[in-house]
């Protein structure tokens, strides 16, 4: 069920091939929480938090391979959503719209403070001036369009990969290999630091949120996110393990400490370099912030279970243009209240990761919902071998982050289930306001562009 556009289209044009995927995913992952969590995490987790960078990599190691099972099976727009309330339940997949703006602006909050801290190193000026700036750009770049903004990716994720090449390379000759002990001072740090660190990992789930405008996404998405976690893996890690063993956690604790820390073996100009590149990452991610979650509430709206206003479609522009207002605005008032990023990163990794848990329990049932996907998908495994390894799996990870969430940071557990209340009770408002039978075909069906036969045929393998 599809609220009425009044004569917009509700669908999204395929436009975008593997170079400018890759450039948005690489872009949307090597983005400005990576340069701003590590100094304050490493003020209690030490030089554990290299290990805790690789941890951190097992869960994305998890939702790439959801990605890539689903995004090949199913590639639509507003993937996570679509997979769950389609393969899990309707209720368990509306919790991802509504929970959305939260992450969103969570995630525009971390971005703020981190191009805030950075941009002082450059210009002596208030920092609310640049913020303010960088969020209307790209928020005027996102109603533009996909295009524009891939276009703009490259540009700034070309910047991005050279300020970190300029930081590691040399940094790691530069090692004190005195500054990795002790290596584990703080047990509860180091444990919050794996769930702060899965949040830069969130990138990933770009692809299946553009689905629908991706080139032979059936294809492209597997391989993109093959390629893509080799290459964001190897540079966190390399970023973590040259920033705690070229200075001392202990005089670590600031958003700004990988520019600081450049200052310790690069001539004067290395840490402007790395500022740069802090400030490239800031537009990347804010680029794909907006540009993926706007999908999500657009999906949601052409189901009829949010305002059919966000799935309107610009008729020049080809984008979503209320769902991006939507989320892009309310950050123009809230960034004054930044102030707490570890908190902020473990609210976004714990939300994010409950909800590819559900995506787990949608991607067991994807060969009995949607056989024919399934049995035409270019990437898949076999069901009671490889998927259930993926559904046990992720339930583990998911258990223990919100173990340890709820142990270091009790509020923002508490704060995540208090709005899936909230969000039970809009869910029977909405459907007692509605045609409760049409929307619940709806939203455990696919649209007529998405199904198999009636979309472009991939070639069976």
């Amino acid at each position: 069920m599809s609220d009425d556009t009044e004569g917009d289209s509700t669908t999204l044009s395929s436009s975008v091939g593997v170079v400018g995927v890759l450039a948005l995913l690489v872009g949307n992952a090597i983005a400005v929480p990576i340069f701003v969590l590590p100094g304050p995490l490493a003020a209690t987790a030490g030089p554990s938090l290299v290990l805790a960078a690789v941890l951190a990599a097992i869960p994305a190691g998890f939702v790439v391979l959801y990605n890539a099972l689903l995004g090949s099976a199913m590639p639509v727009a507003g993937g996570l959503y679509v997979y769950i309330s389609r393969l899990t339940a309707p209720f368990w997949g509306f919790l991802v719209p509504w929970t959305i703006p939260l992450v969103a602006w969570a995630s525009l909050l971390i971005t703020a403070t981190g191009f805030a801290e950075y941009v002082r190193i450059f210009v002596d000026a208030p920092s609310p001036l640049f913020v303010y700036g960088l969020l209307a750009f790209v928020l005027v770049v996102n109603l533009i369009g996909l295009r524009t903004v891939a276009r703009v990716q490259l540009v700034f994720v070309a910047g991005l990969v050279a300020s970190l090449l300029v930081f590691v390379v040399p940094g790691l000759g530069a090692v004190e290999p005195a500054n990795y002990a002790p290596f584990l001072p703080d047990y509860g740090g180091f444990a919050l630091a794996v769930v702060a660190l899965f949040y830069p990992f969130l990138g990933f789930g770009l692809l299946v949120e553009l689905g629908e405008e991706i080139d032979d996404p059936g294809r492209t998405i597997p391989l993109v996110l093959g390629v893509g976690i080799g290459i964001v893996a190897l540079f966190y890690v390399a970023l973590i393990a040259v920033l705690v063993g070229v200075v001392p956690y202990a005089e670590l604790g600031s958003e700004a400490d990988l520019a600081i820390a450049a200052g310790a073996f690069l001539p004067w100009w290395g840490e402007y370099v790395v500022a740069a590149g802090a400030l490239f990452a800031v537009v990347t991610t804010v680029n794909t912030t907006l540009l993926v979650f706007s999908r999500t509430l657009m999906r949601a709206s052409r189901d009829g279970i949010f305002p059919g206003q966000f799935a309107r479609i610009h008729p020049r522009f080809e984008t979503p243009h209320y769902a991006v207002l939507a989320l892009g605005l309310p950050p123009f008032a809230l960034v004054p209240l930044a102030d707490e990023i570890v908190g902020l990163a473990a609210f976004i990794g714990l939300a994010s990761l409950t909800a590819y848990f559900f995506c787990a329990v949608g991607l067991w049932n994807l060969p009995r919902e949607f056989p024919d996907h399934y049995a035409n998908a270019p990437f898949r495994l076999r069901r009671y071998r490889g998927l259930l390894l993926a559904v046990v799996g992720g339930a583990v990870v998911t258990g223990a982050f919100w173990i340890v969430t709820l142990l270091q940071r009790p509020t923002v557990g508490v704060v995540l289930i208090g709005w899936f209340v909230v969000a039970y009770g809009y869910y029977r408002y909405r459907l007692a306001s509605v045609d409760r039978i049409a929307v619940y075909r709806t939203m455990t069906s696919l649209d007529a562009h998405e199904r198999v036969g009636d979309a472009d045929e991939r070639p069976d393998d």
